[in-house]
C-alpha cells in the first residue's frame, strides 16, 4: 500500500499579508475594537470572545501550521466574520503590523512551556515582544491579558511586565466572556491561575 504523503500545513494556512509590514487594522472588516490574541491554539477563545462581543474584531495568531489552518478553517464554518485566524510567529507579526496604536487589548493565555535555562530564547515574552505591543496598544486604553497556572512564570512575567514599564492589575477572574483551552482544564482541575490585567 502506498504512503501517503503527508499534508503540508505551511503551504496553505492562511498568512498574513506579504511585505515589510501589513495593515493589521484592516485584516477583518468594520470599525469595530480590534483585538489580538496571541497563540491562539485550537481557537476555543477566539470563537467565544468573537460571541461574546460582536460589535469587535479579533485575530488569533498561531505557530503551528495545522492548528492555524484548522482555527481559520473553522471561524469559516462557524460564520464568524467578526474574527480571524493566522499562521504566524508573534515575533515576526508584531514588527510588520501596523499602523502603531491600532489594537485595544492584546491576550496571551498560558504562554512559554519552556522550563530549562537553553529554551529561555523560545519565550514569546521577552524585551521585543513587549516593545511590539507597547507600540500596537492603542495609547491610554490599550491592555495586555496575560495568565499563566504556573507560579515560577507568574512571578517572572509579571517582573518581566513592571521591568518593561507596564502598569498591573491583577485580576481574581477572567473578565472577558471566554475561555482558552488550557484556561477550561484548569477551571475543571481545580488549579490556580494568575491573570494580570497590564496597561503601558
Amino acid at each position: 500500500m502506498p504512503r501517503e504523503e503527508p499534508i503540508r500545513y505551511a503551504t496553505f494556512a492562511r498568512r498574513a499579508p506579504e511585505g515589510d509590514t501589513f495593515d493589521l487594522d484592516a485584516l477583518v472588516p468594520g470599525d469595530g475594537e480590534l483585538e489580538l490574541e496571541i497563540g491562539c491554539g485550537l481557537g476555543r477563545f477566539l470563537f467565544e470572545r468573537a460571541v461574546a462581543k460582536p460589535d469587535g474584531r479579533i485575530i488569533g495568531i498561531e505557530i503551528k501550521a495545522k492548528l492555524g489552518h484548522h482555527v481559520e478553517d473553522r471561524r469559516q464554518k462557524l460564520g464568524l466574520t467578526n474574527a480571524l485566524g493566522l499562521y504566524a510567529d508573534a515575533r515576526e507579526f508584531l514588527v510588520r503590523a501596523r499602523p502603531d496604536g491600532c489594537v485595544h487589548r492584546m491576550y496571551l493565555h498560558f504562554p512559554d512551556p519552556w522550563w530549562k535555562k537553553r529554551h529561555a530564547k523560545r519565550r514569546v515574552l521577552d524585551d521585543l515582544f513587549l516593545r511590539e505591543v507597547r507600540r500596537l496598544l492603542k495609547p491610554d486604553v490599550g491592555t495586555l491579558f496575560v495568565q499563566t497556572d504556573v507560579p515560577e512564570r507568574a512571578g517572572e512575567m509579571r517582573a518581566q511586565l513592571e521591568q518593561a514599564g507596564f502598569s498591573i492589575e491583577v485580576l481574581d477572574s477572567n473578565p472577558y466572556g471566554a475561555r482558552s483551552n488550557r484556561e477550561a482544564r484548569a477551571d475543571d482541575d481545580g488549579l490556580p491561575v494568575w491573570r494580570y490585567l497590564s496597561r503601558p
